[in-house]
């Protein structure tokens, strides 16, 4: 039976941020950071059935870029769609300057 989710990838530098926010955040409090890897995660599934679920930036050089977004708690996920794959780009937190890191 075919499946009508789409692939999820996340880039390397998604990857590594996801481990500096799990790493900081479980240097005071592991147990909030198992919550948080979790969320992030979960959230990062439900776009694998719902890929329109994210946000189109307001600004427009991110907007050009073709990135979409979800919130999850302080922390931004940026993702693109291509074809049936989204490919998470960065995730980081809201307070960041994400403009220059994207």
């Amino acid at each position: 039976m075919p499946t009508d989710k789409y692939q999820i990838r996340l880039l390397r530098i998604a990857e590594e941020d996801l481990a500096e926010i799990i790493s900081f955040i479980a240097a005071e409090n592991p147990i909030a950071a198992n919550s948080i890897a979790d969320k992030i995660e979960k959230n990062i599934e439900l776009l694998s059935e719902n890929p329109m679920l994210g946000r189109i930036p307001k600004d427009e050089d991110i907007k050009n870029f073709g990135y979409r977004y979800i919130i999850v708690q302080n922390y931004i996920v940026f993702y693109s769609i291509e074809e049936r794959t989204i490919f998470i780009h960065r995730i980081l937190h809201g307070a960041r300057n994400y403009k220059t890191l994207l």
